[in-house]
């Protein structure tokens, strides 16, 4: 007698900084940072997510905290592999009696290669049938924006490893233009910054920190700062900085300028119509590192055009696959010849 069983479909938003899985019928059953810790010995992983998060930069030396994503790609497919089967796990569909369908977003520029490479990952992971959803699609139509019309529209996903600009139209990217500078460079170059003017070294959480919490990409009102720990270059003790949001603003005006030149390019590219389109529609912003204090000021003022931040930037592109999973015909699914 041959069991049948249901499919179980989900929707994965595999970030740079936090990995997002939306299951049908349930809502997002996972939102974890994309870190996996493994022993530096034999490579066995020890730890995935958030757990992995809370040692970051404080393992010991037998132990070791990676990144399996970078840049939206996969850059180590051991790694990526088993955070996704604990992941699949974490959220109760992993195993023998789930037939995965799974709704994965991806960036416009991921060559062929790398998306054969995440193709054979889910696989593995026990994906039947796989869909894979263009990242600024799903961005745009989580962020609420009616893509299907024939209106231009533009979306500017910042997440943590790629940003991607994209102007859309009749449910289709026209054209579109993806950069590696978004909030990990950022971070860098705050971290170099405090590096060069307070001879003191910080980890990539405190200038994550400080992006957060003093950063602007225009002036603020009133002036902050912060004060951090870090060590002393010099003389290698422990030492105290206060950081000012000028300091922090700085730092960050050369990765803006990579972000505002990816917005241009994909402006010169526009057919007329729907760059005209934009002097209503306007730029929305998605991504993790939109919520930067007054980055939507700062493109508004450099191309004279309406900006507005995503009402929750951080779950758009999730928001997005959540809608493919629940309306995507069973034809438009890709099926392996495994599949159970």
């Amino acid at each position: 007698m041959v069991i049948c069983f249901p499919s179980t479909r989900v929707g994965l938003d595999p970030g740079t900084a936090n990995t997002l899985l939306y299951v049908r019928g349930r809502g997002v059953a996972v939102n974890e940072p994309s870190l996996v810790t493994i022993r530096t010995s034999t490579g066995d992983i020890e730890a995935v997510g958030g757990e992995a998060e809370a040692g970051r930069g404080r393992t010991p030396r037998k132990f070791q905290t990676a990144r399996p994503i970078r840049a939206g790609i996969i850059s180590d497919l051991k790694l990526f592999d088993g955070m996704l089967h604990r992941f699949l796990r974490k959220a109760h569909v992993a195993g023998p009696l789930h037939r995965l369908q799974v709704a994965i977003a991806v960036p416009s520029g991921m060559t062929e290669v790398d998306r054969l490479a995440i193709i054979e990952s889910l696989r593995k992971a026990g994906a039947a049938e796989v869909m894979l959803v263009d990242q600024a699609l799903a961005a745009a139509r989580g962020a609420g924006l009616p893509i299907e019309d024939s209106c231009g529209r533009m979306v500017v996903n910042i997440g943590a490893g790629v940003t991607e600009v994209a102007l859309i139209s009749l449910g289709n990217v026209v054209c579109a233009r993806a950069t590696r500078v978004a909030g990990d460079e950022m971070d860098a170059a705050i971290a170099s910054h405090v590096r060069a003017a307070h001879q003191l070294l910080i980890g990539e959480p405190t200038a994550e920190r400080l992006k957060i919490q003093i950063g602007s990409a225009f002036p603020n009102r009133e002036e902050l700062g912060l004060p951090i720990k870090g060590r002393c270059i010099t003389k290698g003790v422990p030492r105290e900085a206060t950081i000012r949001s000028c300091e922090v603003r700085e730092a960050l005006s050369t990765p803006l300028e990579s972000i505002l030149n990816a917005i241009r390019e994909v402006l010169e590219q526009a057919p007329p119509e729907l760059s005209a389109d934009l002097l209503e529609t306007g730029i929305v912003l998605t991504g993790g590192s939109a919520l930067l204090r007054n980055l939507d000021r700062f493109i508004s003022r450099n191309f004279r055009l309406p900006v507005k931040v995503a009402q929750d930037p951080l779950s758009c592109v999730i928001l997005g696959l959540a809608h493919q999973v629940n309306h995507l015909r069973r034809a438009e699914w890709r099926r392996f010849g495994n599949g159970r």
